[in-house]
């Protein structure tokens, strides 16, 4: 079969990851895969080359126009493509109206959160196209709900796959050599933050609270990965609190594991997500996780039992998170040890491609049967 994997753009995001992982780990003898990114080259570009698909660029601007979407119908039939896989708003749409002109025999997208940060008309448009789509894939049950319930899109069209982690890429390591690594004391409480830098990712109020803490936890320290349209301010706001000393902003960090390895904790302090791929990361390296009682995170993180759940921008519940666990180091263990089982149990990546797999060969099946039949596409 062939396939085509449809994404906005090569940002830094979870859908990017997601989508390599699943291309290089297809089965090559049942799917011949190629991308096509709407936008021209992004950070993640240069790892998309090294997935062994041929990548395309169309180069298109801020949203994808009628030009965007003729480019992509023609490659379709140019390219006999039987399965559209698209991740992504703009890319979803793009892809689902292409494959309609061109007769894509199966169109799937992913959702990757709910849209509730997008205008009204954003939920109609995907409502009106969703018709075009076999599936809709959402990669938690919080994500699944919104769609269904607020979107009103059928139930039927929508199945949960939750994204998965390479168990043996993260794993447990060594913390001490992580930590001389970074050049970080060995007996600092350290607190890992992993994301773009942008307003959905909430690390104001995770500033506001290492401001709360410092004074009852004097070795506390923060280690701030990735880069975003907010980084000055963020930075100018920690310089303000006075924590110079207790943040680094590390920017873009590759490999990312050592960051996890050297850290006690990693706080992801949401205001809204999908399935949050740092908080996977983080389980299988075999750390706790404070996070906020968002889609996506609640489907990961047991309170209690591998890290624990907060109400997004509240300040002193996460402050009083990260109280609790710094005074309690074997709590801390425990955590990362349940953490890890079940990243291995529940969430390893093989899982995530072996579902894409069957509903790839299910969905390509009953639309082979329909056509056969005669039935209206």
């Amino acid at each position: 079969m062939r396939v085509c994997h449809v994404i906005t753009g090569f940002g830094t995001g979870g859908a990017e990851r997601v989508l390599l992982q699943t291309v290089r780990r297809l089965d090559a003898a049942r799917f011949s895969s190629f991308i096509v990114s709407l936008r021209d080259r992004g950070p993640l570009s240069d790892h998309a080359d090294a997935s062994g698909a041929e990548v395309l660029y169309l180069s298109a601007g801020a949203r994808p126009g009628p030009l965007i979407v003729w480019r992509l119908a023609r490659l379709f039939r140019e390219r006999a493509v039987d399965i559209v896989h698209a991740y992504l708003y703009d890319a979803s749409l793009a892809a689902r109206v292409a494959a309609r002109i061109s007769r894509v025999p199966v169109v799937l997208t992913s959702t990757r959160a709910s849209l509730g940060y997008l205008p009204k008309i954003a939920w109609w448009l995907d409502r009106i196209t969703a018709r075009w789509s076999q599936r809709i894939i959402a990669v938690s049950n919080g994500t699944a709900d919104f769609i269904v319930r607020r979107e009103g899109i059928p139930a039927e069209k929508v199945v949960v796959i939750p994204n998965g982690v390479d168990v043996s890429l993260f794993h447990p390591g060594d913390r001490r050599a992580a930590r001389a690594n970074l050049a970080i004391p060995q007996d600092a409480f350290v607190v890992a933050c992993v994301g773009r830098l942008r307003e959905q990712k909430g690390h104001r109020y995770l500033l506001d609270a290492l401001d709360a803490v410092r004074s009852e936890i004097p070795s506390i320290l923060c280690l701030i990965a990735g880069e975003g349209p907010l980084s000055g301010q963020l930075e100018a706001r920690a310089q303000l609190l006075g924590l110079a000393g207790v943040c680094r902003f590390l920017g873009l960090v590759n490999p990312i594991q050592h960051v996890y390895e050297a850290a006690d904790v990693l706080v992801l302090p949401s205001l809204y997500e999908g399935m949050p791929n740092v908080v996977l990361e983080a389980m299988a390296t075999g750390r706790p996780v404070i996070a906020t009682a968002v889609e996506g995170s609640t489907d990961l993180v047991v309170p209690s039992v591998t890290g624990i759940l907060i109400p997004a921008g509240n300040v002193g519940a996460l402050a009083t998170a990260l109280l609790r666990l710094a005074r309690d180091p074997d709590r801390r263990e425990e955590m990362g040890r349940q953490s890890r089982l079940i990243a291995e149990r529940k969430y390893g990546i093989e899982r995530m491609v072996a579902a894409v797999e069957r509903l790839y060969l299910k969905e390509f099946a009953q639309r082979k049967r329909r056509m056969t039949g005669g039935a209206d596409a």
